[in-house]
């Protein structure tokens, strides 16, 4: 229960199996299908070769610990719905699918389902990210059965939480399936985000690139290196590959408002993640600029300058560090007055409340850097896509 000092407030029930809700999901991966490989091994150095059952599922850390095995096989008729579900496999130790770090923007309750089934035990953890980092603020445990069945949770964070993380673990002796992870709450919009398909043209729209055919040299200035794929190379269709010397420019003023506005692009590094390479995505180069990207310590990061200085930003820590070349990644960047954020995959990774923002920028808008493949660019002059923040302390 929920004590005085507002600690989290977690009631884990076992249902029997429904209809799926209908409701908005915090969680932009949450049947586990969008994967990404492994690291190269000696055994395998092509990563994308590697078994389906060792692909990690994106926007959550895994762990198997103590002769746990964690896998993610391809394989509908095990998963509760489409292809995939974690499977965990252990005589000791334990398996970890955690979720991290989900803002706090108000007081109210969230809730928390998942789909298990199998036996042994799962554990579901509510971690405040501001409190004691080695206990969780509330822990229960729930046993398996051979029929899926649905854990519930429900939790309202105390006044001083600004973040938490969730965490299913399974315990001891255990062989267990999971799938369908939902985080909601009372009057949470669906996000959209990563986009199912390719993006349209509508009256917001400043530049809108789906690289179906070449640009026009008399609007863009095209490097030689910079070409466009064979047509069904890109993520929808062609894409724009950039080599050693490619790159793609043209007008910022035509194509950015940097009042308000949104970038959202596919992209695909063509070397991994800890390549030790700064990559620009979507950048206005000089002293009045803008820089999305990942740079060279595996740091993802949209903000503005000015006069070479940061004026505002957000940045994810070596968010990009155990990255694997070759997989198509989703980029959006959002900012006006009030707040600044940035979306990988879906996910919220970095934000900043009230953003200093420029009046300019400089006159050159840089599409892509070399070693990388775009697809589907889309540069609004409103912001597309907003997720609840905490309020500054």
């Amino acid at each position: 229960m929920v004590g005085p000092e507002g600690a989290l407030l977690l009631a884990l029930l076992g249902l029997p199996l429904s209809g799926g809700s209908q409701t908005a999901n915090l969680l932009p991966n949450p049947s586990f299908e969008l994967v990404e490989p492994p690291a190269p091994t000696a055994q395998c150095l092509d990563p994308t070769a590697a078994s389906a059952e060792l692909w990690r599922p994106r926007t959550w850390d895994t762990w198997a610990e103590g002769g746990a095995a964690l896998t993610l096989p391809d394989d509908p008729a095990q998963a509760r719905t489409g292809r995939r579900g974690v499977h965990v496999v252990a005589a000791t130790g334990l398996g970890r699918l955690r979720y991290q770090a989900l803002p706090v923007p108000g007081p109210q309750t969230w809730t928390v389902t998942a789909w298990a089934r199998g036996h042994g035990k799962l554990r579901v953890d509510a971690w405040d990210v501001t409190a004691d980092p080695w206990k969780p603020a509330e822990s229960r445990v729930f046993e398996l059965t051979a029929a899926w069945a649905e854990v519930r949770c429900e939790f309202a964070p105390p006044e001083s939480c600004r973040k938490w993380l969730l965490d299913l673990i399974t315990e001891g002796p255990t062989e267990a399936w999971i799938d369908d992870v939902q985080v909601t709450c009372p009057g949470l919009q669906p996000l959209g985000l990563p986009p199912e398909g390719p993006l349209a043209r509508d009256e917001h729209t400043l530049l809108h690139l789906p690289f179906e055919e070449p640009l026009n040299e008399d609007a863009f200035f095209v490097r030689p290196q910079a070409a466009l794929t064979g047509p069904d190379e890109g993520r929808f269709g062609r894409a724009l590959r950039l080599g050693a010397g490619g790159y793609v420019a043209c007008s910022a003023n035509e194509g950015l408002n940097p009042q308000r506005g949104t970038i959202e692009v596919w992209c695909k590094l063509l070397s991994p993640g800890g390549d030790g390479i700064a990559h620009g995505i979507v950048t206005v180069p000089g002293p009045e600029g803008l820089w999305l990207g990942k740079d060279q310590y595996s740091h993802i990061h949209f903000g503005f300058s000015s006069g070479w200085g940061r004026l505002s930003g957000t940045t994810a820590m070596g968010y990009a560090w155990n990255w694997e070349a070759g997989v198509w990644r989703h980029f959006a960047a959002c900012w006006d007055s009030e707040l600044l954020q940035l979306f990988v995959d879906g996910k919220l990774i970095g934000w900043e409340r009230n953003p200093k923002l420029s009046r300019f920028l400089g006159p050159e808008l840089g599409i892509g850097s070399p070693g990388m493949e775009l697809d589907d660019l889309r540069v609004s002059d409103i912001v597309r896509y907003r997720q609840g923040v905490p309020p500054d302390d």
